[in-house]
């Protein structure tokens, strides 16, 4: 009697707190863990206490966007349990060793989650938990991932192609080494892929804080646009019924033909204005841009079409150019791949896009062979040219678990005198707490080394990531083509009117510098909010020689140094700031600069990303000073499922301290919007 008073007690209380009756019944039966959404890496040992923070009868393939962003810095799993009968779906969160510990973290969550309850979980439901996490973790160490593209490009290029492939784990593994190691566009260009991996992978959450880290980086208009699209997709994306989705999967091997792509469209218009002077328009454009894939997948083979093409019009000069970054055909077996068409680093030891053929031997385990022949396209303006033919071959193995080493040739003409031949490596060491890469180009026609360079990452503790990069090489590539450089010429056959073969290739010699860089980061983390980014460069650039009727270039040289502080949840919940300083030391100038951005969430789905940027800036030669104020405001709108709309509105404010010239405006819009399909 006394119990059943105490548990109906126990029933009007959970009605009061808003709490499900089922949350305080004792008596249920873990049957499973069905997901695990963040942070298993962070758990050795399973807990006694956990917080319940929704339960209910349905179950969810991912995360509402406030609760993704409340739980985001803590391990979240959900639960399927059977209570009176009854199966129910329970989110969960943390690893507390009591009941203190899970009070405190309930009382931050409580304006988030105002029914979460704190609870202890069961033996059952303890081992369960483990043998999940040990689980993933035995597939990561059955299934190593080989990844023999080492540059940051050729790692996208790699990625890209798992892509395709369907291969959505590799394309992760890849991209990270890729955020870790690559420029900021190639950073850009690792998290959007490895969003669209997470989405094809049914994990929508991953992908959302993917998107929401690429926007952080303030990318150019067109990319902010598609990933925003993409990003509000994920949020007003509704579950397929089950019966669907098991409807589809009867006929894994017969797949139809399935396409993707979107349509881009932006104008930007920028002008200056000077005291006593009219306005200059200064570019006035109007880009249409195509982005296309068709896949067709079946169980042996896949059949992919890709085109990556636009139409760039200049409104000044009256004048429209089309230009095509990819357009090609890729059929994948289990034991060879072809591709064929317009394509860039497909292969390795190719420094650009060609157009041409690639075949890949997959047949063999121990190793991987490609080969290639075509023809380089300088530009993606230009059309299928046959001045400068290619043919070459890789060869990519890993002897050891931790090393993945690439072997390349390849060699290059234009207009029937040799271009490039070279044989290069590229190599990397990896374990738990970084990696090492490196790439060695030697061209053994001009036996020059044209590059070597050396890439490392270094996690010295949770805290605290170092970046080291170091490099000496051939600026830009040492090739025939480099002659052209300063003459009337337009081709390597009108430069042969005047010199001959060998006062060509010494043309092309005295055109091209050495470069030495130098790169230092740091990246330290406050807590889950805050972070301290600190960066080091030294770049150097080698004198040329005076030649051929063109005057020598002088040498020059740089130092970076820069220290950035960012915030979440600044302004407003779900937003980021970052706010910093610059200090740059070159031959011609010395600048100091107060940078400031964040992105900020509005009402209405709009999304407000003010920056500004404050230059200080000294000519070394002259001695004239010069302040350079630049505010600007973008504005993203999601206007339907498959629209998305963006502004950015900038003006740079410039004062020269000079009788003649004293001050300027310079005004800048950009309008656009991306349509997915």
């Amino acid at each position: 009697m006394r119990s059943s008073i105490y548990y109906i007690g126990a029933f009007w209380l959970c009605l009061y707190l808003g709490l499900p009756a089922e949350a305080m019944a004792a008596d249920y039966e873990i049957l499973r863990i069905e997901n695990v959404f963040s942070n298993p890496q962070k758990i050795a040992e399973i807990q006694s206490h956990a917080i319940i923070v929704t339960s209910s009868t349905r179950r969810s393939t991912k995360l509402p966007r406030n609760t993704r962003d409340a739980l985001k810095d803590y391990f979240a799993y959900q639960t399927r349990v059977k209570v009176k009968g009854i199966e129910y779906y329970r989110l969960a969160l943390g690893n507390f060793k009591n009941a203190r510990e899970a009070q405190a973290t309930l009382k931050r969550l409580k304006p988030v989650f105002s029914n979460a309850w704190i609870y202890q979980r069961t033996g059952a439901e303890r081992q369960k938990l483990t043998e999940f996490l040990k689980s993933l973790t035995s597939k990561r160490k059955a299934a190593p991932e080989v990844v023999v593209a080492k540059t940051p490009d050729d790692m996208l290029e790699r990625a890209r192609q798992a892509f395709l492939d369907e291969d959505y784990a590799r394309v992760i593994s890849i991209t990270d080494r890729v955020v870790l190691s690559g420029g900021i566009e190639q950073v850009r260009a690792a998290l959007e892929l490895a969003g669209a991996a997470r989405e094809r992978r049914g994990q929508f959450s991953q992908a959302a804080v993917l998107y929401e880290g690429l926007l952080d980086t303030d990318p150019p208009p067109e990319l902010a646009a598609r990933v925003t699209s993409r990003l509000e997709g994920i949020r007003t994306m509704t579950i397929q019924p089950k019966e669907r989705l098991q409807a589809a999967d009867k006929k894994p091997e017969d797949k139809t033909w399935t396409y993707r792509g979107a349509v881009q469209q932006y104008y930007r218009d920028d002008i200056i204005e000077r005291p006593g002077e009219e306005t200059e328009d200064t570019i006035q454009s109007l880009v249409t841009d195509v982005n296309m894939q068709i896949l067709r997948r079946r169980d042996e083979d896949s059949l992919t079409i890709q085109l990556d093409a636009g139409l760039v019009a200049d409104l000044l000069e009256d004048q429209t150019d089309s230009r095509i970054s990819r357009a090609s055909v890729n059929y994948t077996s289990d034991d060879y791949r072809i591709i064929a068409g317009r394509q860039q680093r497909s292969v390795k030891g190719v420094n650009g896009r060609f157009d041409g053929f690639t075949f890949s031997d997959l047949s063999r385990s121990g190793y991987q062979t490609s080969y290639f022949l075509g023809t380089l396209a300088e530009s993606s303006f230009d059309g299928l040219e046959t001045e400068r033919p290619l043919v070459g071959a890789n060869l990519d193995f890993s002897p050891r678990d931790w090393l993945d080493v690439s072997l390349y040739v390849v060699t290059q003409e234009v207009s029937g005198l040799t271009d490039r031949q070279a044989v290069g490596s590229e190599f990397q060491l990896q374990n738990d707490a970084g990696y090492i890469y490196g790439i060695v180009d030697y061209d053994v026609f001009y036996e020059d080394l044209n590059n070597v360079t050396l890439i490392s990452n270094y996690r010295y503790d949770p805290q605290w990531n170092f970046n080291l990069t170091l490099g000496r090489a051939n600026a830009p590539t040492l090739t025939t083509l480099n002659a052209l450089q300063g003459q009337a010429a337009g081709s390597i056959d009108e430069l042969g009117d005047s010199f001959t073969d060998n006062q060509i290739y010494q043309l092309a010699k005295d055109r091209t510098s050495k470069s030495t860089s130098l790169y230092l980061g740091a990246i330290y983390s406050i807590d889950s909010k805050r972070q301290l980014n600190f960066d080091i460069s030294y770049f150097e650039l080698d004198a040329t020689e005076a030649s051929g009727g063109v005057a020598a270039i002088p040498s020059t040289s740089d130092v970076l140094l820069s220290v950035d502080y960012s915030i979440r949840d600044f302004f407003s919940i779900n937003d980021y700031t970052a706010m910093g300083i610059r200090l740059t030391d070159s031959d011609t100038s010395e600048i100091q600069s107060l940078r400031f951005r964040s992105r900020i969430p509005g009402s209405g789905g709009i999304v407000y990303a003010p920056r500004l940027q404050l230059d200080f800036r000294r000519s070394v030669a002259s001695g004239v000073d010069q302040t350079i104020v630049k505010p600007s405001i973008k504005l993203r709108y999601r206007a339907s499922k498959n629209l998305s709309l963006e502004a950015d509105f900038g003006i740079e404010y410039s004062d020269l301290d000079l009788p003649d010239f004293d001050q300027q405006v310079a005004y800048s819009l950009f309008l656009g919007y991306a349509y997915f399909f």
